[in-house]
C-alpha cells in the first residue's frame, strides 16, 4: 500500500519529488548513453579498455582518435578514456634508471591531421608544484612536460614541445642526435592545469609542423617530466645521461595509419615602421621607415620543404653584448636572427666542424665600412631553404641568399652585392649509427672599382664529413676533410696573405708572401675517435689546417697553418652521494705545431663542478698554458713568432638554490703569467630575484683588472722589410660591465622584457718595447726598448646598449612587436685612468642611437 503524504507531511513530498526526478533524470541518461554506445566514436574509446604500457617498454600504439579532445589542461575529456596509457616512467637525474618520486602517466591520440598528447603528473602536494610566468621559449625554474618526436625515425632528428603548470609554452629541434637547437618555433597548441591530483598539460601538434616520410605510420617518441622542487627528471623511455645520445634513445609510437600532413602552404606576412637616428653632416636626423616582407614555407613534396623569406626585418632582435677585443682574432658572435636560427641543424655538421658555416657572415656589417654615418649593416634582399629528405633516405639541405649593395656616406660602395649559396647532402646508415655527408659553399661578389681591391670576388668550399658508432653505441669514430678556393684581384688576395688569419709577411713562416697570386688555396683534415658511453669518457682530436685555408667567406676560422692534438678524460656521476647530487669533472691537454713544425701553444685544463645536497652549485676550472717551448706565431701581428712563458689561471663559481625567489651568482678569477709580469684578477657579482610568478629580474656586475706586459702596440717601418719595428707595451687594463634585465609577463602569450648593458673600458701603457730576441729563453732577452723613454697613448672604451620589447602573441604564429632600442659609444685616446663616476657620466653623454620599431605579423594556413 502505497502511503500518500498529507498537507502537514512536507518532507515525505519533497522526498516523492525528488525520487521522481532522479528516476525521470536516470531514464533520460540511459537513453542517451545507449544512443552513445551506438557510435562508432564512443565504441573506439569509451567502451574499450586502453592498452597500459608500464616499466620497461619502449614501443606503445596510438589510438586514433573517436572525437577531437578540448585543449584545456584536463584530462577528463571523454575522448582519452580509451587512449594509450603510459605509466613506465623512470628517473634519471640526479639518479641514472632510479624510481621516480611521483607516477606519471601519458596518453597518445592521433586524427588524420593532428597528434594529441596528455600527460597526468601526480602529485601529493599540488599547493608546492612550481608554476612561473614567462614569454615563450624562456625556461624558468618551474615543473616540466616535455614530448619528444622523431618524426623520420632516423634516430638523429625530431623537436620538442613543452609546457610548465603556468602553460608557458617552450619549444626546439634535435640534430646530430643530442644537439638541441631551442630556436625552433612550431606553430601548435597547448594548455596545462594544477589540480588536486597534481597537474596537467595537453598538447596538440598539427602533422604539417613535423618532417616524416609519407607512408611511415611509426615515430620516435618520448616523455621528460621535471619536478622542480626535487631537481628530479623523468622519463619515458628510459633515459641514460651516461649515453651521449638522445633521439636514439627514444621509444616509438605505432599505428599512425592515414595521418596527412595538411596544408603545404603557410605565410607570415608582416608590416614594419621604424623610426631610427642616423648622423649627417648638419648634425642627426630622424626618419621614419615602412617595410612589408613574408615568410613562406611551402611542402613541395611530403619530404621537401622550401622555407624563404623577402625583404626580411631583424629589429626586435636583442642586441650583441659590448666587447673590446685587443686581440688578432676576431669576435664570434651567436645567431640571433630566426630565419637563420630555425631548421638549420642540418647545415651543421656538428663538432670541429662547424665553423664551416657562419650564418651571421649573411648581412654583416660592411666590410668597407669606414665612419658612424655608413650603414651598420648590410640588407638581405631575400633568402630560401630548402630542407626534407629524399626517398633514399638521403637528407638534403640548400640555403641561398641575396644581399644588396651598400653605399657609404660618401657615396663609395661600403658593401658590394652578393650572393651566398649552401649545399648539404647526408646519407645516414644503421639507424644514424654511421653517416657520410657533404657540404658546398659559394660566395660571389658583385664587386665595383672601388670595391676589388680589398674584397675577394668568390669563395668556395668543399668538404666531406662522416661519422661511425660501434661497441653499442659506447664508441664513435669521425672526421672531415675540406678544401678551399678564393678569388680575386691581385691586391685583395695579397690583403688576404697580409690579413691576421695568415700573416704570410711573417719572416718565419712556411709560405711565402707573393702580391702577383689572385687566388689562394688550402685544406683541412680532422679525425676524433671518442668512448660516448658510460661514466668515463675518452676524447682525441687531431686537426691539420694548411696555411692557404681560408673559410671566413662563409665560415668562422680563424685559427690556420696548425696542427692540432687534443685529449680529454671527463667522469660524471650518475648516482647522488652524501656528498653532492650530480657532477661532472674532466682533464684535457691540447698541443699546437705550425705545419713547418714549430711548438705554437700548450694548455692543460682541469674541471670540476658539483651541485649540492642543499641545491648549490659550485665549480672550479684550472688551466697551465704554455708550459715548456712554446710560441705566438700571431703576437706580432705579423712579426716573427715569439717565444712565451708559462701562464697560470683559475676561475671559480658559485649559485644559489635555484628554486629560491633570490638566486645569487659569484665568481671569482686570476691568473699570472710571463714569470709575474702578467697578472689578471676578476670578479662576478649577480643574481636572479623573483618576487612574484609574472616578475623578475636579474642583474650581473663584473669587475676585471688586467696587467699584460706583452700587449701589441703597433708594427712601424717598411712592411715585408727588415727595418720594421714589432712593438709591445705592458698594458694596465680595467673593465667594469654592468648586464640587466627585467621581466614582466601578464600571460604565456604578452610579455615585456627590458635589457639594459652598461660598459666601460680603460687602459694605459708604459714600459714600450720592441722585438729583439724573439725566441730567446730568457724573457727579458726578447724585448729592447723603443720610443726614447715615451710611452704609447691609453684608452677609453664605453658603450650602452639597452632595448625593451614587448611581445603579443594574439594568435598561434601570429605576434605583435613594439621594440625599443637605444645604443651609445664613445671610444677615445686618453691617459687611459680609471675612474668610475667620470668614465660612466660620460658615456651617457654620448649622442643616443634610437630606434622605435612596431612589427606585426600574421600566420596564415590555407
Amino acid at each position: 500500500m502505497t502511503h500518500v503524504p498529507s498537507r502537514r507531511d512536507p518532507l515525505a513530498a519533497l522526498a516523492i519529488f525528488a525520487a521522481f526526478i532522479a528516476a525521470f533524470a536516470g531514464a533520460l541518461a540511459s537513453d542517451a548513453l545507449a544512443q552513445v554506445a551506438e557510435s562508432p566514436a564512443t565504441r573506439a574509446s569509451a567502451t574499450a579498455t586502453p592498452e597500459r604500457y608500464g616499466p620497461g617498454t619502449t614501443t606503445v600504439r596510438a589510438i586514433r582518435a573517436g572525437s577531437v579532445p578540448v585543449i584545456d589542461g584536463r584530462d577528463d575529456d571523454q575522448a582519452w578514456l580509451g587512449a594509450t596509457v603510459i605509466d613506465g616512467f623512470r628517473q634519471f637525474a640526479p639518479t641514472e634508471d632510479g624510481d621516480p618520486a611521483f607516477r606519471t602517466e601519458a596518453r597518445v591520440l592521433f586524427d588524420d591531421r593532428n597528434l594529441y598528447v596528455v600527460v597526468r603528473a601526480f602529485d601529493p602536494h599540488p599547493d608546492s608544484i612550481l608554476a612561473l610566468l614567462s614569454r615563450r621559449d624562456v625556461r624558468t625554474n618551474s615543473d616540466q612536460i616535455k614530448v619528444l618526436i622523431d618524426g623520420y625515425m632516423d634516430r638523429r632528428t625530431g623537436v620538442q614541445l613543452m609546457l610548465n603548470p603556468a602553460g608557458v609554452k617552450r619549444d626546439a629541434s634535435i640534430y646530430g642526435d643530442h644537439i638541441e637547437d631551442v630556436t625552433w618555433d612550431g606553430v601548435w597548441d597547448g594548455a596545462a592545469a594544477i589540480d588536486s591530483l597534481g597537474w596537467v598539460a595537453e598538447f596538440r601538434l598539427p602533422f604539417s609542423q613535423l618532417r616524416f616520410a609519407g607512408s611511415a605510420p611509426a615515430f620516435g617518441f618520448g616523455v621528460w617530466r621535471d619536478i622542480a622542487r626535487l631537481n628530479e627528471r623523468d622519463a619515458w623511455p628510459a633515459y641514460r645521461t651516461s649515453r651521449q645520445s638522445l633521439a636514439s634513445q627514444l621509444g616509438t609510437v605505432q599505428g599512425l595509419e592515414g595521418i596527412q600532413r595538411g596544408s603545404r602552404l603557410e605565410l607570415l606576412p608582416y608590416t614594419v615602421t621604424k623610426n631610427i637616428t642616423q648622423a649627417d653632416a648638419g648634425g642627426w636626423r630622424h626618419p621614419q621607415k615602412l617595410t612589408a616582407g613574408l615568410d613562406l614555407k611551402y611542402g613541395l613534396t611530403p619530404n621537401l620543404t622550401l622555407d624563404a623569406t623577402v625583404n626580411p626585418d631583424f629589429g626586435q632582435v636583442e642586441v650583441d653584448p659590448a666587447v673590446l677585443n685587443l686581440s688578432a682574432f676576431e669576435v664570434r658572435f651567436e645567431e640571433r636572427r630566426p630565419f637563420f636560427q630555425e631548421g638549420v641543424g642540418l647545415f651543421k655538421c656538428g663538432g670541429p666542424c662547424e665553423g664551416i658555416f657562419y650564418t651571421r657572415r649573411i648581412g654583416r656589417t660592411p666590410q668597407l665600412r669606414a665612419s658612424a654615418q655608413d650603414p651598420s649593416g648590410t640588407t638581405i634582399l631575400g633568402a630560401a631553404k630548402l630542407t626534407g629528405r629524399l626517398r633514399n633516405g638521403i637528407a638534403v639541405g640548400l640555403l641561398q641568399a641575396v644581399t644588396g649593395r651598400e653605399q657609404g656616406a660618401t657615396g663609395a660602395t661600403v658593401e658590394p652585392q652578393t650572393n651566398y649559396l649552401v649545399g648539404r647532402l647526408v646519407k645516414e646508415m644503421r639507424q644514424g649509427r654511421s653517416q657520410l655527408g657533404t657540404m658546398v659553399t659559394a660566395v660571389n661578389r658583385d664587386l665595383d672599382a672601388g670595391t676589388a681591391p680589398y674584397l675577394r670576388r668568390e669563395a668556395y668550399n668543399l668538404l666531406l664529413q662522416g661519422l661511425h658508432r660501434f661497441d653499442r653505441d659506447r664508441w664513435e669514430l669521425s672526421g672531415y676533410t675540406g678544401f678551399n678556393r678564393v678569388g680575386g684581384s691581385a691586391e685583395a688576395i695579397a690583403r688576404t696573405q697580409l690579413n691576421s688569419v695568415h700573416l704570410y709577411q711573417r719572416p718565419d713562416h712556411e709560405e711565402r708572401f707573393d702580391a702577383t697570386r689572385t687566388s689562394l688555396g688550402g685544406n683541412v683534415v680532422s679525425g676524433t675517435l671518442a668512448k660516448i658511453g658510460g661514466a668515463v669518457r675518452w676524447n682525441t682530436y687531431l686537426r691539420r689546417a694548411s696555411p692557404g685555408l681560408e673559410l671566413n667567406d662563409l665560415g668562422f676560422v680563424p685559427v690556420v697553418n696548425d696542427m692540432l692534438v687534443r685529449n680529454q678524460l671527463s667522469w660524471q656521476a650518475l648516482k647522488p652521494s652524501a656528498f653532492y647530487r650530480r657532477s661532472f669533472n674532466f682533464v684535457s691537454t691540447e698541443n699546437h705545431w705550425t705545419t713547418g713544425g714549430l711548438p705554437s701553444g700548450t694548455r692543460i685544463t682541469g674541471h670540476a663542478s658539483f651541485e649540492l645536497p642543499n641545491f648549490w652549485g659550485t665549480s672550479l676550472t684550472v688551466n697551465v698554458a704554455d708550459v715548456g717551448v712554446a710560441h705566438c706565431v700571431a703576437c706580432a701581428r705579423g712579426g716573427p713568432a715569439v717565444r712565451q712563458s708559462a701562464k697560470q689561471d683559475a676561475t671559480w663559481t658559485l649559485s644559489g638554490d635555484p628554486r629560491g625567489a633570490l638566486v645569487p651568482k659569484f665568481s671569482l678569477s686570476g691568473g699570472t703569467g710571463d714569470g709575474g709580469r702578467t697578472r689578471a684578477g676578476g670578479a662576478t657579482l649577480g643574481g636572479e630575484l623573483r618576487v612574484a610568478s609574472s616578475f623578475s629580474m636579474s642583474l650581473d656586475a663584473s669587475y676585471q683588472r688586467r696587467g699584460d706586459d706583452q700587449q701589441w702596440v703597433g708594427n712601424y717601418g717598411a712592411v715585408l722589410s727588415d727595418t720594421t719595428h714589432f712593438t709591445f707595451a705592458h698594458l694596465d687594463q680595467t673593465t667594469l660591465g654592468v648586464t640587466s634585465r627585467i621581466n614582466w609577463t601578464a600571460s604565456p602569450t604578452l610579455s615585456l622584457q627590458l635589457y639594459v648593458e652598461p660598459f666601460v673600458s680603460t687602459g694605459r701603457f708604459n714600459d714600450w718595447r720592441e722585438l729583439g730576441d724573439p725566441r730567446a729563453a730568457a724573457y727579458d732577452d726578447r724585448y729592447r726598448p723603443y720610443g726614447a723613454g715615451e710611452s704609447p697613448s691609453g684608452f677609453s672604451y664605453r658603450q650602452f646598449n639597452s632595448n625593451a620589447v614587448m611581445r603579443w602573441e594574439y594568435r598561434p604564429g601570429s605576434t605583435l612587436f613594439l621594440v625599443w632600442q637605444q645604443g651609445r659609444l664613445q671610444s677615445e685616446v686618453s691617459r687611459g685612468d680609471f675612474r668610475f663616476a667620470r668614465d660612466y657620466r660620460d658615456l651617457f653623454s654620448a649622442h643616443p642611437d634610437n630606434t622605435l620599431l612596431v612589427k606585426l605579423a600574421y600566420w596564415l594556413s590555407p
